[in-house]
């Protein structure tokens, strides 16, 4: 079997995982089996292997972000650099367990 490895940026990482939502709720509308917690739906072949290829894209979840206080564009929350203008970015204050 082919290993292809797959390499997406952030905002493609991200669009993607909206698409894939999109996608997963279309087929759970057109299948008959959109998602009810407390009632468990028969599940399609659509259904299936849709099912089977999101968790082989294994997507995980959107990661946290922050503007940059210089320039203003988004980047990941743990960065200590800005992607876009390069200065230095201020420690984040720890969250504190309430």
């Amino acid at each position: 079997m082919n290993n292809l490895m797959l390499s997406f940026s952030g905002a493609d990482l991200e669009r993607l995982r909206t698409l894939v939502g999109a996608v997963g709720s279309e087929v759970a509308h057109v299948s008959g089996t959109a998602p009810q917690p407390e009632i468990p739906g028969p599940r399609t072949a659509l259904h299936t292997t849709w099912s089977a290829l999101v968790d082989m894209l294994d997507l995980g979840t959107t990661p946290e972000m922050r503007e940059c206080p210089e320039c203003g564009h988004q980047g990941m929350s743990d960065a200590t650099r800005c992607g876009f203008c390069w200065i230095n970015l201020p420690a984040l204050k720890t969250k504190s367990a309430a």
